[in-house]
């Protein structure tokens, strides 16, 4: 059983298997949803940057990434080595498994969330896509966030992202 502090409350393992990312992530989006806070964001597609300072209207889309990076999923429910110590936890997919989600780690201090980083990769004859996400935490509260990733169609050139966000 693992037991985090989060967003202003501990969050109990004892329904999930995994650490609670959906819940978590929900707690941010409602928060943030109410204070709706100015957020920097800089966006990458191949060569093309633009970066703008805006107020997000629309936080669950925003966020999305982390909460469909959750393992609290039937079909995962054995897929997942654990590792874990008093500063660093982490999720390895087995190599028998074939989830989207490769690998989670979450880094704690002093028992609450620091950062969430989540490896997702997928490929097939068609397309091979990677993401790298990872979100960081401060008193309890999301600060920034950043998703790195490709896609990449068979026949096509890699279409390389990058989202980065610093809530203010």
């Amino acid at each position: 059983m693992l037991s985090v502090m989060a967003c202003n409350q501990q969050v109990e393992q004892s329904n999930h298997k995994y650490f609670d990312l959906k819940g978590t992530f929900e707690t941010q989006i409602k928060e943030l949803s109410g204070r709706k806070p100015s957020v920097q964001k800089s966006v990458k597609v191949g060569t093309t940057a633009d970066t703008q300072t805006k107020v997000i209207q629309d936080w669950e889309k925003e966020l999305d990434f982390f909460i469909q990076a959750d393992l609290n999923k039937p079909a995962f429910l054995n897929s997942y080595q654990i590792l874990q110590n008093d500063s660093l936890v982490t999720y390895t997919l087995k190599p028998t498994e074939t989830q989207l989600v490769k690998q989670i780690k979450l880094i704690l201090k002093n028992g609450k969330l620091q950062q969430v980083y989540a490896l997702l990769s997928d490929e097939n004859y068609l397309y091979k896509t990677r993401k790298e996400i990872k979100a960081d935490f401060e008193q309890n509260q999301l600060k920034h966030y950043e998703i790195d990733g490709f896609q990449q169609l068979v026949f096509g050139e890699k279409k390389a992202y990058q989202i980065k966000a610093t809530i203010q």
